[in-house]
């Protein structure tokens, strides 16, 4: 028994579904799951590459052994440095904080070639008012032009 379709009203049921166009501008929850699937495999890839380069690059580093304050604009500072080539010249950047901790003040300390591992570095810090702690920024091989190696 061979069934015609009937077309139902559509004042009662409404239009039926046109089939989705299938052109270059369609984006199907497909792709947009597989674009999101890979922007994330990029990020852990760039944070596991970031985390690698900062522990590779980490052949120097300091900590601060104490501080006095000087005057009500200078912080001297006592860091102890530690190298794990003693043959190549570093630097670190120490900072002078307020007593809201924000900077006040910041000095390049070069640590010429030779010396032992680890060593005190005593420096003074500028500071713009009264400085009441200080801090490491960071440490580095990669010596800026701006400091000049004594030879």
């Amino acid at each position: 028994m061979p069934q015609d379709t009937i077309d139902r009203p559509t004042s009662r049921y409404g239009r039926s579904p046109s089939p989705q166009k299938k052109g270059p501008r369609s984006i199907t929850g497909k792709w947009i799951v597989v674009g999101i699937i890979i922007v994330l495999i990029l990020a852990v890839v760039y944070v596991a590459w970031t985390v690698r380069q900062r522990s590779v690059t980490s052949e120097v580093s300091a900590s601060m052994a104490g501080f006095s304050a000087i005057d009500d604009s200078t912080l001297q500072m006592d860091v102890d440095v530690t190298r794990k080539d003693v043959t190549v010249p570093s630097y670190c950047i120490v900072t002078a904080l307020d007593i809201n901790h924000a900077e006040i003040g910041r000095r390049e300390v070069l640590i010429p070639a030779g010396g032992n591992e680890t060593q005190r570095i005593t420096t003074t810090i500028p500071s713009t008012s009264r400085p009441v702690s200080g801090g490491v920024y960071g440490c580095s091989t990669s010596i800026p032009a701006h400091l000049s190696i004594p030879d």
